[in-house]
Formats: structure tokens, sequence, C-alpha cells
């Protein structure tokens, strides 16, 4: 009797579902609670004006976008950065976007002393800080003119959690300040790794398979440097090819990261597909 019964609760432990870290990002103004309800993270764009408790009844972690090494002419610190002579260069993919220079002290204290707080007060329980990247691709492009950026990177977001302990950072992109930040941010977010938006031909497309190695080489690199580094991945793709999300989706799990696939805008809640197709042939 005793060995019929473990076996059946052995069974019944094996055949039960391991649940899945899920996550989301929306940027529109509002949307129904249940929408953004049954994920664990929820990234939202400060200009949301919605119910965050209700967007956080199941237990959601609620992040609060922030910007740090660009800044939106739409943004209410455009001014003072414009004033203070931080405007580096426009963003040619995203119209309005400026790159700013993260290196001067003002910067920091505009971020960590006025910006964080006011969306914290809010609410959030952290923060997704993005345009990362964009810094350190200045530096890697032109050394000599923007050299600094990185280490003014780690000394921004080391300020951020300085400043908050206990909020949630997620890093979108930065995967080579992941050692510097090791304790500070565990979570980094990067995009495009399987998909990704061509933006002449206005349309997604799959990564080449050199493409996604490479991705894949570098979020190894970062998580040897951070063994308890949790990364989310961040596709785009057509919200009515279901079989391509769900591609998309089962992929990434595959390559131990987080999925998320959104509309290039991320003003729509693209909901995993509950059932998972075959592969389909546009799959690299």
């Amino acid at each position: 009797m005793c060995i019929g019964l473990l076996a059946w609760l052995l069974t019944a432990c094996a055949a039960k579902p391991v649940a899945q870290p899920t996550w989301a990002v929306y940027y529109g103004v509002d949307a129904p609670p249940e929408l953004l309800q049954g994920y664990q993270l929820v990234v939202l764009d400060p200009a949301f004006t919605g119910d965050l408790a209700a967007v956080k009844a199941k237990g959601a972690k609620v992040l609060a976008y922030l910007s740090l090494g660009e800044i939106n002419e739409q943004r209410q610190e455009f001014a003072q950065a414009r004033a203070m002579q931080l405007l580096l260069e426009a963003n040619p993919n995203w119209p309005g976007a400026w790159a700013v220079d993260i290196r001067d002290p003002r910067w920091r204290a505009v971020i960590v002393q006025t910006v964080a707080p006011a969306l914290l007060a809010r609410g959030f329980d952290g923060l997704f800080l993005d345009t990362i990247d964009s810094s350190l691709w200045l530096e890697n492009r032109e050394r000599g003119r923007f050299r600094g950026m990185k280490d003014a990177a780690v000394t921004l977001i080391s300020a951020l959690h300085a400043a908050s302990p206990a909020s949630i950072l997620v890093l979108n992109g930065g995967l080579e300040i992941a050692g510097p930040l090791r304790g500070i941010v565990d979570r980094i977010a990067i995009e495009s790794t399987l998909s990704t938006w061509d933006f002449v031909r206005k349309e997604p497309r799959w990564r080449s398979g050199d493409e996604r190695a490479q991705a894949l080489r570098r979020i190894a690199a970062a998580r040897a440097v951070n063994p308890k580094l949790q990364v989310y991945a961040l596709d785009y793709w057509d919200p009515d090819d279901r079989a391509s999300i769900a591609t998309i989706y089962r992929s990434q799990r595959q390559a131990g990261l987080v999925p998320y696939v959104a509309t290039i805008a991320l003003d729509r809640v693209v909901a995993e597909p509950v059932a998972t197709p075959a592969p389909t042939d546009l799959a690299p």
C-alpha cells in the first residue's frame, strides 16, 4: 500500500507542470487591468494612467520605464537637458529622441534626485532602465570624444540603487557592464535576439543564424561574470502571426531566457499563444 502510494505521488509530482517566468512590456496610456494581470513582471510607461494596484492585484511587480542614455522631446526633462547643453546627437531610428551625456553629474542628479523618486512615489516597484546601450555605443564608436560613458553608466545605476535599495532595477541592454553591476542589477532585458524590426522595410524579420549565435554568446559571457543574472528576451513580431510568436516563445525558453513578444511600438499587450504549434518554416 505504501509503495503504491509513493509511486502515485511521484507520478503526480512529475506530471505537474513547472510555472514559467513571465513578463510584459506595455507603453500605452491605459489598458484593462486584466490584460496585464498574470505576468510576474510588467513594465509600463510613466504616462500610464491606469490603476497600478489593479495591475499588481495578482502579485505582479510593476516597473516604470526610465530612459537614462537618451531623452525624448516629449519628456518633461527635455527642456532642462537642452538648457544644460547635455544633448549629444539625435537617434535616427526614433524621431525626437536625443542621446544625453550621462557623464555629466548634473544629469545624474536629475535622474537620481528628481525623476526616479517621483516614479517610485507613484507606487511602481522599480525601474526599467533603457537606452544605456546608446551611451555604450557612443564610446565604442568614438572613444576619444565619448570616453568614460561606460564608467558613468555604472556610476549612475549604482547611485539609483543606493538611493532606493529595495527597488527592482532591470537594465535594458548593457550586457557589457553586467560584471561591475553584479549584486545591483541581476536582471537584464535584451531586445531582438531571435527576431527584430527592420526600420527600413518597416516589418519584422528573423535574425540570421550568426546574429542569433552572437547574441547568445554575449549573454553567456555576461552570465559568466554574474551567474545570478536573469535575462529577459524582448522580440518584435506581427501580433496576428500566432504560430511564429509561439515559435519565438519556445526557442527563447530553450535558450534559458524569459520571453515576451511585442509590437515595435509596444502599444499593445500581445498574449502568448495558449497552444504551441509546430515550428513554422520561417523560424531560423
